[in-house]
Formats: C-alpha cells, structure tokens, sequence
C-alpha cells in the first residue's frame, strides 16, 4: 500500500496537514489479460504497425496531448491491441479509441510483464473530462500492479481518449518502462441507473473497525478539544452543539444540488435496512485532516467510511484563528471532500473546488464547490475532473 501527501493509504483518501494533500486511493479493479510479455523500448502504437487510419497516425511521438494522439484502430470484434513505453516519470501516451455512446462497456487491460512500469490508465471524454481512473487492479495475481478498467460509459461523446502513464505514487524505480494494453468496446449495453446515497455524520466516537483505515477509537466530538498543541487557550469550549451546526450545515449545502441526504448523529436513527456510508467526525490525526477508505468510482459500495480529524483543525494552521462558524465551514468543506472521494472523486488542482488536493488551511473557510477543474497532477497531468457531472451521473441531481 502507498500513502500520498495528505497521509492516505492510496487504497483510501486523506487530507495532510497544514498544507498537505488530500489522499485517496487508487481503484480497484480484476480479471482479463492479454497474454506474453512486453517489448522493452517498444513504439508506442498498434501492436500491427501495418495498420492505418485516415483520422491519424497509428504509432509514434509526439502523443501527449489529447490534440495529436495515436489512433487506436479497433478491429471488427471491437478489439485494439495496442503497445508502448513510458520513457520518463509524467510520460503521457494518448490514444483516440473514437466515439462511445452512454451505454458502451468499455474494458482495458494494460500488461506489463516483463517491465518495472507501474501503470495507470485514464479515460477522457472529448472535451478532456475525466470518465474513469485506475492505478493498479488489485488482488494476489502477479499482475496486480497493471491498470485493469471495465466499466460502462454514462455520457455519450464523439471521441474518447485513453491516456496511459506511470502510476503517480509508483516506487521510482517503476516509473518508467513499456506496456501492451487491449482495449475492447462492446456497443449497446444499459446504462447504470443512479442511486442515492445516504451519507451519515456521526459525532459520537467510539471504536472504528474498517479495514483500510485500520482500528481506531474516537472520543465523542467537542469542540473544546480543538485548539493549539502547548496552549492553555480553549478558544471553543462550551461551543459544541453551534460548531456541530456549522459542519453539517456546510456539508447539506455542498450536496445540495445533488441526491444525496445528509443526516448526522443528532438526528433520529437510520431506519434498519437503508444502506449509508459513515464519516465519522473527531480526533486527532498529526499528518491528516481526514481520510477515506477509497476512490469508490461510481459508487460501488454504498456503506463505504472515512474519518474527519476535527482537533487538527487547530486555529494556529489559519493564517487567523476562524470564529465558530468559520470552523464549521472549515471542517464541514473538508468533511464534504471525504465524502466525495466515496462516491468517486479524485484530487484536483483547484483551490476554490471542493476536492482540490494543493490548498493551505485557509482555503477551506471559503465556499468552495464540486466543480470542474483541472486534474490533481498526483493522478495525472492532463485533462479534467467535473466533479458535478460525475456526481449526477452517480447520484443523480437532488429530487427537491
């Protein structure tokens, strides 16, 4: 497992502190395999360099931008075979893999056997917007490394692009080196329907059993265990219930464009049988403000946790100690990030966006929103992540 600079397991997401970054994992994906091994030093391109296309060239440099890629001819099974080498940590190998309507399934499968590469895949919508991420696919098998994606699209676009590179948090040593991926298009399928999503707050504390984030026991939040370290200054005691207020009031209005009910530990109980994910909401953390158990793309799991370290929000990481209310918006931006990294976001590089991963504390006072920025280069230099979109393609836009 790596651990990014906002102190996430890169299987689950974190926000560092005082200027960290916010952690999140890779996804998780399995199975498929395109047997033999790689070419060392091999032309990025068509596996077939007798292959051409009137819509471009089918091999070669340059190809690190999506305005002059490498032409992925797909034979007629859908199927592209495909090769290349990322010479140098931040090489970007560019595919058009062409148009893809809501409901194509698209599944790539990147091999690196033979090669130190470490491998991470990104498809792009014709407009540079990010689809769908993957590092490293999981699992026991030997290949566990390599980038595996399966998954259907949910917007149309005239072109598609796959974007193929070194995994941001590889050891250095697997940053570079070549690849063959297949990529296989298979027309017509249903599009996932969106589902809502219940997102708990709870300030209770108590014993944290997740698997990724590993044991921990939280006390019940208050607001007076947040101040300086070394300080006799309780800058909120007595404050708890109006800082409560402030957080979830931040986090209903961050999603409220979205179908997502926010409930908290004040409020009635979660009827028996509604599936919810869990933030759990005290502690201290000394390198993170908070973190996720995943980049959970498209919401797979729906009872998926991450944990908000409110007492590292102490008011010497501002560059002015926040009022109650400031404190709330603070802690209730950074808890309405961790969230979006359960339903699927990834960092961007955007201080006034709720999942920018570059911001100082100060940032987080302000109004930020899921929005469409550029992508965090700690996932990759290219393209966009429309963090509204992707969110309306997972939880649909709210009913009220």
């Amino acid at each position: 497992m790596k651990r990014d600079r906002y102190g996430v397991v890169r299987l689950a997401g974190a926000l560092l502190l005082p200027f960290g970054v916010w952690g999140c994992p890779g996804t998780i994906g399995g199975g498929g395999g395109n047997g033999g091994g790689v070419i060392n030093g091999a032309t990025d391109g068509n596996r077939d360099t007798t292959l051409t296309s009137p819509a471009g060239k089918t091999s070669g440099e340059p190809n690190d931008s999506f305005g002059d890629p490498i032409i992925a001819v797909l034979n007629q099974n859908g199927v592209a075979a495909l090769q290349g080498t990322v010479s140098r940590k931040g090489d970007l190998d560019v595919f058009a893999i062409g148009p893809m309507n809501a409901g194509d399934r698209l599944v790539v499968d990147v091999n690196t056997t033979g090669s130190v590469l470490d491998s991470s895949v990104g498809i792009f919508d014709a407009q540079g917007r990010l689809a769908y991420e993957n590092d490293d696919r999981g699992g026991s098998e030997d290949r566990f490394l390599d980038s595996f994606i399966d998954f259907t699209v949910r917007r149309s676009s005239d072109e598609y692009y796959m974007v193929v590179t070194n995994a941001a948090f590889a050891d250095p040593a697997d940053k570079a080196g070549s690849y063959l991926v297949d990529v296989t298009i298979t027309r017509g399928s249903v599009v996932p329907g969106t589902k809502a999503q219940v997102l708990f707050l709870d300030f209770e504390g108590g014993q944290i059993t997740s698997p990724v984030l590993g044991p921990q026991t939280l006390l019940p939040f208050d607001a007076a265990d947040i101040h300086d370290p070394g300080s006799f200054s309780r800058p909120y005691v007595g404050q708890t219930e109006a800082l409560k207020q402030s957080i979830v009031e931040t986090v209903v209005q961050n999603f409220e464009r979205f179908d997502v009910d926010v409930v908290s530990s004040d409020d009635p109980p979660i009827p028996a049988g509604v599936e919810f994910s869990t933030v759990y909401i005290g502690g201290f953390n000394a390198r993170a403000f908070g973190e996720a158990e995943s980049v959970d793309l498209y919401n797979a799991d729906y009872c998926d946790d991450a944990i908000i370290y409110a007492e590292s929000f102490v008011p010497g990481i501002f560059s002015v100690p926040p009022s109650v209310q400031q404190l709330g918006v603070a802690i209730g931006n950074v808890t309405a990030h961790e969230a979006g990294h359960l339903l699927g976001l990834n960092h961007v590089d955007d201080d006034t966006a709720l999942m920018d991963d570059r911001s100082a504390a100060d940032a987080f006072l302000d109004d930020q929103e899921f929005k469409n920025a550029d992508l965090s280069s700690d996932i990759m230099t290219i393209g966009t992540q429309d963090a509204a979109l992707l969110l309306d393609e997972t939880v649909g836009p709210s009913a009220f």
